[in-house]
């Protein structure tokens, strides 16, 4: 039996798909189809994590000198059979309460005569971010790899949806440090440039660097994420 097909055989033996073993490993779902097609081989980390997730040992995974141990029996209060069982349904929960409380945050500010709305959707943003980060580290206390994909997973979608909250203050400030700008240089400017330049000026200032900010925030926050996960591959 090659390393593909053990890991194969455990998977189906814990209920596991694709998906769920790479969340719970901390890597892509391509690289545990390419380990169980032997396309390619897991890294000495990676071997070690699915020993201890499985319940077997590195040295039954890749060179058969032991026999394979029978299958676990299910511990109802585990961290991985709670993972198994809670992770995906409280990581869209979760990014479901991110997005309906931007929601309530825009309709409060925008559309509604009172603030009720944004502070409901304030709340039910910091609630479900705390929850995702509470459950995280909850599962890092029993497996780190666990724990640290589930948090990855959960801001790699987040983010987008919190960093306007906090993008918000930070475009004050700067629409703040534009009032104190002399009233004699803007005249100039506005004397100095073509209309349509001052047009493309001053929709930059106003749109344009807020907008930039919001996505530096939430590019930045992704590509860490993944850069992170590309290592465990």
């Amino acid at each position: 039996m090659t390393l593909g097909e053990k890991i194969i055989d455990l998977r189906k033996k814990r209920g596991l798909s694709q998906e769920d073993l790479a969340i719970t490993l901390g890597v892509s779902r391509q690289a545990v189809s390419k380990w169980e097609t032997d396309e390619a081989t897991p890294d000495t980390a990676k071997i070690v994590a699915l020993a201890e997730y499985f319940h077997v040992t590195t040295d039954w995974l890749l060179r058969n000198i032991a026999p394979e141990p029978e299958a676990p029996k299910k511990a109802p209060h585990t961290a991985s059979a709670q993972a198994h069982i809670g992770t995906p349904l409280l990581l869209c929960m979760t990014i479901a309460g991110c997005v309906c409380g931007l929601l309530l945050i825009c309709y409060g500010f925008f559309r509604s005569a009172t603030t009720l709305p944004t502070v409901l959707g304030l709340i039910l943003l910091v609630f479900s971010v705390a929850l995702a980060t509470g459950y995280g580290l909850f599962l890092r206390s029993a497996a780190e790899t666990e724990g640290t994909a589930f948090i990855g997973s959960f801001w790699r979608i987040a983010v987008w949806f919190v960093s306007p909250v906090v993008c918000y203050p930070l475009a004050l400030l700067f629409y703040g440090l534009l009032t104190e700008i002399p009233y004699q240089l803007v005249d100039q400017l506005w004397l100095a440039l073509p209309r349509p330049a001052w047009n493309i000026v001053r929709f930059l200032l106003l749109s344009g660097v807020p907008l930039l900010l919001y996505l530096a925030v939430c590019l930045f926050v992704s590509l860490r994420l993944c850069r992170r996960s590309r290592k465990h591959l």
